[in-house]
């Protein structure tokens, strides 16, 4: 299978044409903002086809408008052109421009140290990690990150991240209101995407951490203890397959909806990379979303959750 991959020329063509749309660093031509997620995913891309200070320059970005309490924003943009409803926030360590957050979500943190990671292995430059940003480097304003997770989106009942209620990877609620954003309508949940995440980026800062470095929380210990509680609370051994949430305060859909029928893509992804799942279980996650993908003619490069969820079945 892998010398049938490498040998198929037509993923040449697609990367070519994909490293062509990253002229720029926003995750769009419809968004003028640097959104971390995205940029974590295609960083690798833009250090083909940017110069590494570039690149390098618009992660500190992140680390510059980085909150009190160590949280990481999603996007930032010229300041000129922060029109958007968010609630934007502002920093002296990055004059012109400014930053929002999309509260609902749970990965902004997992994501920039997933990209750092990416940025050291690609150029090789591990000097970013001793990069002093308002007095912190950035070792240590990725523990921060870790830490804000740890404390102000954990489940000490289940040993889990936790978020509020949005579609697999999604960054928008289903209750009324600004989507992006808690509101009292918040349903807070556990699911296998924020915490496939943060396992992942817990793996990555303990890579990256030079030796005899201390660090502030014993997090291999961290990363055990999620790893196992989410085989114990998230994963459906009889189904194969991961359930998407489990509520903290109740659910946002109506009674007669069986969430436990979705398959949820991309956070099963991201799980299988954390390192989750044996082969046996690779083989039949990959097997569920093929079944799934044949069943949608009109289905492109992926699908993120299925069968559709309909609107009929979120309570307003």
């Amino acid at each position: 299978m892998a010398r049938k991959i490498l040998a198929d020329i037509r993923l040449d063509t697609v990367q070519a044409k994909a490293l062509k749309l990253l002229s720029g660093f926003s995750a769009g031509t419809s968004y003028s903002e640097v959104w971390i997620r995205d940029f974590n995913t295609f960083i690798n891309g833009s250090l083909k086809v940017h110069p590494k200070e570039e690149v390098k320059t618009k992660l500190l970005m992140f680390f510059r408008i980085q909150g009190q309490g160590g949280d990481i924003v999603d996007g930032v943009v010229d300041s000129a052109k922060a029109s958007v409803g968010y609630k934007y926030r502002y920093s002296s360590l990055l004059p012109g421009w400014a930053a929002h957050k999309n509260t609902v979500e749970t990965d902004q943190e997992s994501s920039l140290i997933q990209a750092v990671k990416k940025y050291i292995d690609f150029t090789g430059d591990q000097s970013i990690l001793n990069e002093c940003i308002g007095g912190k480097t950035i070792l240590q304003r990725m523990e921060a990150a870790l830490a804000y997770l740890h404390k102000d989106r954990w489940s000490e009942k289940y040993g889990l991240i936790t978020g509020a209620t949005t579609i697999d990877w999604g960054d928008v609620q289903s209750e009324n209101g600004w989507g992006v954003a808690i509101n009292d309508k918040t349903k807070w949940a556990l699911d296998i995407y924020d915490n496939a995440m943060f396992v992942k980026a817990v793996q990555d800062f303990l890579a990256m951490a030079p030796r005899g470095y201390k660090a502030q929380t014993d997090w291999k210990a961290v990363a055990s203890k999620v790893t196992a509680n989410v085989r114990k609370y998230l994963w459906d051994a009889a189904a194969q397959k991961y359930i998407p949430h489990i509520y903290l305060d109740g659910s946002p859909f109506s009674s007669d909806f069986n969430e436990k029928e979705i398959l949820y893509t991309g956070g099963s992804i991201c799980a299988i990379i954390a390192g989750f799942n044996t082969p046996a279980e690779v083989l039949e996650i990959n097997r569920q979303m093929l079944a799934a993908a044949a069943k949608e003619k009109h289905a492109t490069i992926g699908i993120t959750v299925y069968p559709l969820i309909l609107k009929s079945s979120i309570q307003t």
